[in-house]
């Protein structure tokens, strides 16, 4: 089994393969005019009326046209692939599509808010009352009591998934998150009642991001908060992926013409972890001189690499594409702007130690094996890590570990690591 999900026709996984897409050849992935037509009919038929399809430099489709948000360029996708399959359809280029924006400039202040927010209400949660004036003034600010670093942790791990069927559960990823977990306690480094642990059912969205807005506002400069996932990891329409969570969900949609029905599942990506998700996350943990160790155990986890360049999700080339939005539609203010750069730039410069781990690079499947006892990286990292207490030496260590074991069996799975800054500090 691996941890891999590709959403077309009803529900279907992707193709076996251990290699790049680019690897099968460009007479194989190349579309033709009727593949485009059929494309096109689907897209009037869902009522995407400004999106459309041309054919990419490696003969493959991709996405170009009009949309309304995120949503709509993932459902435009979605239906190419219920088309032509994940394979022939090539990531979507932001440079290539345009946004129709509603209420542009409260959009653009929610996503500065968020990411300059450290602490603070969830949304849709009213804020606290203010005291009343015969009321004990309210303590000092956390950050004027200091306290000596501590390490925080939230483990996840998703076997079962309320709406996929049974061929599409997992067997070990909520074993891997047990194991993982009795890992950080038994090294001593994290106390138990800082590590949050999430499995199958309790892995669901609302748990899930509840408990990343709990670890933000417990953080402070100097803190080690570390995040470990098992689960399936769904590709996305711009090249990167989702995490799929125990209660994700997967309405199905029907596109074509007379006596022709296509059948498709798009993804709601409300009820994932998606990539912004993990993208401000980071980068606000960054902000907050918080070191970030994420380990990913999901199929496509290194696309979290063109997520995370220098571990900066999508921040660092928002900016550029935010502005872009505003000459097509409407203008915020020059001080949103000002904010949402300098987070960026705060971000980009800043020291705090950032290490991300996948299990596999961007067009591979993850894979679990019994005679491992769970995902082949999981366990072989895990039995590392107890050995040398060392995020990136025992990395080191596995990944050759995975590559070898991986092609007895067929498969390619190359395990990946970033740390920044280079001497950064990588003991647990």
């Amino acid at each position: 089994m691996w941890r891999g999900l590709a959403l077309f026709w009803l529900i279907a996984l992707p193709t076996l393969s251990s290699h790049g897409v680019l690897a099968q050849g460009r007479d194989v992935l190349e579309v033709g005019n009727a593949d485009l037509l059929e494309i096109r009919r689907a897209f009037h038929n869902l009522g995407l009326k400004g999106a459309d399809i041309n054919r990419a430099a490696d003969g493959r489709a991709t996405l170009v046209g009009e949309y309304e948000d995120r949503e709509e360029v993932e459902t435009a996708f979605s239906a190419a692939r219920a088309v032509l399959g994940l394979k022939r359809v090539a990531p979507t280029t932001p440079a290539n599509i345009k946004y129709r924006l509603k209420g542009f400039d409260s959009a653009f202040a929610s996503t500065v808010g968020k990411m300059m927010r450290k602490s603070g209400p969830a949304a849709g949660e009213k804020p606290l009352a203010r005291p009343a004036a015969t009321e004990a003034p309210p303590p000092p600010p956390r950050s004027e009591v200091r306290r000596s670093p501590r390490s925080h942790a939230l483990i996840i791990g998703a076997s079962k998934f309320r709406n996929l069927p049974e061929k599409h559960q997992l067997e070990f990823a909520s074993k891997d998150a047990q194991d993982f977990y009795n890992t950080l306690i038994a090294a001593g480094r994290i106390k138990n009642e800082h590590v949050e642990l999430l499995r199958n059912e309790q892995a669901n969205s609302k748990a899930v991001h509840a408990a990343l807005r709990r670890l933000l506002d417990a953080a402070e400069a100097g803190d080690t908060v570390v995040i470990f996932i098992a689960s399936h990891g769904l590709p996305n329409a711009l090249g990167k992926f989702d995490v799929v969570l125990y209660d994700t969900e997967f309405p199905k949609k029907q596109a074509g013409g007379k006596g022709d029905s296509l059948d498709m599942a798009v993804t709601n990506r409300a009820s994932t972890l998606t990539d912004e998700d993990m993208g401000q996350f980071i980068v606000q943990m960054v902000l907050k001189d918080v070191r970030t160790v994420m380990v990913l155990d999901t199929c496509y986890s290194g696309k979290t690499f063109t997520e995370v360049p220098g571990f900066l999700p999508s921040r660092t080339r928002s900016l550029t594409r935010y502005q872009q939005e505003v000459n097509y539609k409407t203008a915020p203010s020059a001080e949103s702007i000002a904010d949402l750069a300098a987070a960026k730039d705060k971000a980009k410069e800043s020291k705090a130690t950032r290490i991300v781990i996948v299990s596999a690079s961007e067009n591979e499947e993850s894979l679990e094996m019994p005679d491992v006892g769970g995902g082949m990286f999981t366990q072989l990292y895990v039995a590392q890590l107890k050995r040398v207490n060392d995020y990136a030496d025992a990395f080191d260590q596995t990944k050759p570990q995975v590559i070898k074991k991986a092609r007895t069996v067929g498969f390619s799975q190359t395990p990946r690591l970033l740390v920044v800054p280079e001497e950064a500090q990588t003991r647990m």
